[in-house]
């Protein structure tokens, strides 16, 4: 008798250990889901675990109870918010008060023209004020020698693209001193984005290589870095997150 009811309870503690831990726990009523979400209130970074609490709470409904939570629409909301607001944490947000537009670009930006190198180099441009988004694009050399580069001629694997000078909305050429106070010229081709030119960035991205060619008097060739990859992947991750949500909710996400 003792070794029957030995084994039912090491029986009972094995179960005990290979079951989750909220197996046990009771599965939320609607109500209590939509209690939980009307609690989010604004969503901040900050708050993210009222977020999440009630994403959990409202996965553990079935279909049908899904279906009748009456607010599921704010949860959605805060979930592309949260989503908005993690993505632009990786990023700069510029905000002109006056004017009520962002600019948004990669910290790599700035680092990388003070120590006088090559980059691409993706920006978010929102306009409040018109509700508008937009992706642009700045292809920027660096070097000892002006170039008076008119085109740029990309190699992304096995595909290619050539940007004449007409494709670029502005093209500056200076001289900037970079950290080591040495002068360097910097030659700038800026295009707004399209879907051509998303393609060619998502190309050179699963790329193994992709070589962007600043083509005038002479061609200098730019071997896009491991993290200048990185840095356009951060700012299309977000770009496409943007894209993915009304106006109303990227001005949440960016307040």
């Amino acid at each position: 008798m003792r070794r029957k009811i030995s084994a039912i309870l090491v029986t009972a503690l094995i179960m005990l250990m290979v079951m989750p831990m909220g197996a046990f726990a009771a599965v939320p009523s609607v109500q209590e889901v939509e209690t939980l979400i009307a609690q989010i209130g604004t969503v901040t970074r900050e708050n993210r675990s009222a977020v999440e609490k009630a994403v959990n709470a409202y996965n553990q409904l079935d279909d049908a109870s899904k279906a009748g939570v009456s607010n599921f629409d704010v949860l959605a909301e805060a979930q592309q918010i949260l989503g908005i607001k993690d993505a632009l944490a990786k990023l700069n947000v510029e905000h002109d008060r006056v004017e009520n537009n962002y600019t948004i670009s990669d910290s790599y930006v700035e680092s990388t023209l003070n120590t006088g190198l090559c980059m691409i180099a993706p920006s978010i441009r929102v306009y409040g004020d018109r509700d508008e988004l937009a992706l642009m694009i700045s292809f920027v050399y660096v070097g000892d020698e002006l170039l008076n580069a008119n085109r740029v001629i990309v190699r992304a694997g096995d595909n290619k693209y050539t940007y004449n000078q007409d494709a670029f909305s502005v093209i500056g050429r200076d001289v900037c001193k970079i950290n080591t106070g040495k002068l360097k010229w910097v030659e700038d081709f800026v295009t707004r984005a399209e879907d051509f030119d998303i393609e060619l960035l998502r190309d050179a991205l699963s790329s193994q290589e992709a070589i962007f060619r600043f083509s005038g008097y002479q061609n200098y060739d730019y071997v896009l870095t491991q993290q200048n990859r990185q840095a356009i992947t951060d700012v299309l991750n977000a770009y496409n997150l943007m894209c993915s949500v009304s106006p109303d909710v990227l001005r949440k996400a960016l307040a």
